[in-house]
Formats: structure tokens, C-alpha cells, sequence
């Protein structure tokens, strides 16, 4: 029978990291105790935040889910649906004044991001270059760029309870079908038409960005409603690959990686299929080319 060395080798390593990890929150533990002889313990709230105080992690230890960055103004869009650019371009976002910037990611956005995620910037840059979609917005039209969708028929037919099939079946379609998308602009008109059966269930049912991230996983890319996620894919790469970044942790591959565990991480970002695509020789190639 042969052996799954590189499986063997992901365990070993997945292994000795949760031992490190437990040998460094049993040494943050001792501390605080040694300290609580000495210092006043602060009453216990209604949610137990003084016990959380003694249960935070050393320095050292990686951050799993780094908190989300709070912007002390307002973004720059806001969710307004059913809306029209004056050109007539469907859009479901509105903004005040002058038309706002929509920046691609930077180098610097790669680094601070890299530095929140303790995260080789060579990753992140490895994931740009395989996993995205280029630009995460439709650069031939004029501003405001719409991010660059794919509405999915497939997940529209299962997320709506209405019998959309019935009469557009190019919007809700029982099985995947290729020969369903239309690329570019045309999937904006594809998502107007759907949302005006559903406009919930349509905007869950289209893939968002850099990271062509589901609108229904908008809780996984880090976002509390429906609504953030589509106005921040409108604000610009950055939050795109934020979203990205997010739904990567909250599957349980933020480890691999940041170990550079390049196959474990193809596996579940891309599914079993990541061997015929090459994602995993792609994304050491794109790492290493990065040094």
C-alpha cells in the first residue's frame, strides 16, 4: 500500500505545533497566577471579562482571528438598492459627493496585512498570484468599477424558495452549467434580473472579488451582514482580499498557510481536485519567486 508521506509530514508538523502552542498558554497561565497574589482581582462582569483577562494568550502565541480594524470614518458607499449609475449600470450601492476611490491593493496593504496574520508576505503574494482573480474589479468600466462577479444559478435555485426555474431558467438552474455565465459586465445584468425575484438570495448566490468569495459565506469573510460585505467589495482590493483572508481562517487554513504547507492548503481551498490544476506546485513556485 503506499504511504502519504507529505500527509505523514502534515500531521508531524500540525502535531508539534499544538504541543508548542499548549507549552506557551500553560506558561502565560503560570504567570497570571503568580500575579494574582499580588494584584486585586477585578470583579467578574455579566459576560466574565475578568476571567478572559487571565485566559489571554502570551505575547508570542499566533493569532488566530485577529480582530477586525474599525475605520473611525464613514465607508465610502453605502448599500442603496435598487440604484443606477447615470450612465444606466445597475449598481446596489450609493455614495455622497465626488465618486470614490476604489484603490488596488498596495505593498503597503500587503505588509500590514502580512504583519496582522503573522504571515510570510511571500504568502500572501503567492495567493494573490494563484488563487484571485487578477484585479478584483471590472477595469474597462468607468468609475465606480464594479467588483467583478459570477452569479452561480445553481446556488440561486437552492437559496430561493421561489420557482425562479420556471421562467429564467438562466438564473436558477437545478445543476452547474458553464454555459450559464456570461463574463464581465453581463453577470451585473445577470444579478440585477435575479435580485428582482430575490434580491437577498441573488446577492448570496454571486461570487464577490479578488477571492471570488460567496456572498451567502459573508459571516465567514468576516463581515456582520449581507450588506458590509457587498459595500466593502465596492471599496476597494484591499477588503476584497480581507474577505478572502477571513474565509481562509475561518476554514481552518490559516496554518497551512502560514507554514507554506502549500498542498494541505490547495486541498481545502480549491477541494480534491487541486492536484489536476497544479494549485499546490503553482503556489510554491509563485512563494519562492517572491524571495
Amino acid at each position: 500500500m503506499a504511504i502519504d508521506i507529505e500527509a505523514q509530514v502534515d500531521r508531524i508538523l500540525e502535531d508539534a505545533r499544538e504541543e508548542l502552542l499548549a507549552v506557551v498558554r500553560a506558561e502565560a497561565s503560570r504567570n497570571a497566577a503568580a500575579t494574582s497574589d499580588t494584584e486585586a482581582v477585578a470583579p467578574e462582569d455579566a459576560a466574565g471579562s475578568s476571567q478572559r483577562a487571565t485566559e489571554q494568550p502570551a505575547e508570542d502565541a499566533v493569532p488566530e482571528h485577529p480582530p477586525r480594524v474599525e475605520v473611525e470614518h464613514e465607508p465610502p458607499f453605502v448599500y442603496d438598492y435598487p440604484n443606477t449609475t447615470e450612465d444606466g449600470r445597475f449598481l446596489p450601492v450609493s455614495w455622497t459627493g465626488p465618486i470614490p476611490g476604489q484603490p488596488a491593493i498596495s505593498d503597503d496593504d500587503i505588509a500590514e496585512l502580512a504583519d496582522v496574520w503573522r504571515l510570510n508576505p511571500c504568502h500572501l503574494r503567492a495567493v494573490l498570484r494563484v488563487e484571485s482573480a487578477g484585479s478584483g474589479f471590472l477595469l474597462k468600466e468607468p468609475p465606480p468599477a464594479r467588483p467583478k462577479i459570477l452569479f452561480e444559478a445553481h446556488w440561486f435555485y437552492k437559496l430561493t424558495p421561489l420557482p425562479v426555474s420556471k421562467t429564467r431558467p438562466d438564473l436558477s438552474s437545478r445543476r452547474w452549467n458553464r454555459s450559464l455565465y456570461q463574463g464581465g459586465s453581463a453577470e451585473w445584468d445577470r444579478l440585477r434580473d435575479a435580485m428582482e425575484f430575490d434580491a437577498v438570495q441573488a446577492l448570496k448566490s454571486a461570487s464577490w472579488g479578488l477571492g471570488q468569495v460567496m456572498g451567502f459565506n459573508y459571516t465567514v469573510a468576516g463581515c456582520e451582514t449581507l450588506e458590509q460585505f457587498v459595500v466593502e467589495s465596492f471599496t476597494g482590493e484591499r477588503q476584497q482580499f480581507s474577505h478572502m483572508l477571513s474565509f481562509i481562517d475561518n476554514n481552518g487554513l490559516m496554518g497551512h498557510l502560514r507554514a507554506g504547507r502549500w498542498a494541505s492548503f490547495a486541498k481545502g481551498y480549491n477541494g480534491a481536485g487541486y492536484r489536476a490544476n497544479r494549485y499546490d506546485e503553482k503556489l510554491a513556485a509563485a512563494a519562492r519567486r517572491c524571495r
